[in-house]
């Protein structure tokens, strides 16, 4: 599963150091740990109609909880991935998201922080008016639908919700 492999690979990138915050996770990311990626986008979008747009779109398609099931010999194993989305204003010209997931049952060889592993975060921040930037901190396998479709939410694109696995 994409899901599970990636945060294996980052968990062994990280020498079984997680990041234990949002902090931490972007100047890992910024370090260039992992298979990550920082790209910065500047869209023709207010704050505002950036802010909201990711504030409903975060709560329709990333607040999410998948449960899977499968037989495994003679017995059915059961788990979940529990995606945790945060936005919040940080101050009258920036905002900050983060995306997390917690699996149930977790992985062997890392403590996560409360509310998951992170995946993905974003530092917003109005250019002017009528112009936003956003850092986005993002992976670079593994979660490429996420990655596309919160680029286009940013646009200002109606883009669909991506899987979530």
């Amino acid at each position: 599963m994409i899901t599970t492999s990636f945060l294996a690979a980052l968990s062994a990138v990280f020498a079984i150091w997680v990041p234990q915050n949002r902090t931490e996770f972007i100047e890992a990311v910024a370090a260039g740990k992992g298979p990550t990626k920082v790209e910065t986008v500047t869209v023709g979008r207010s704050l505002d109609q950036v802010f909201a747009t990711l504030e409903a779109k975060s709560a329709e398609c990333l607040d999410v909880l998948v449960e899977r099931s499968g037989f495994v010999g003679t017995h059915v194993e059961v788990s979940s991935s529990d995606y945790n989305p945060t936005l919040e204003r940080t101050g009258e010209d920036s905002a900050a998201f983060a995306l997390q997931v917690e699996h149930r049952p977790r992985g062997v060889g890392h403590k996560p922080p409360p509310g998951g592993l992170y995946l993905m975060a974003a530092d917003i921040r109005a250019v002017d008016d009528e112009r936003t930037e956003i850092v986005l901190y993002r992976p670079t396998m593994g979660f490429k639908q996420i990655a596309e479709s919160f680029r286009g939410w940013l646009e200002g694109d109606d883009a669909g919700c991506p899987k979530m696995r």
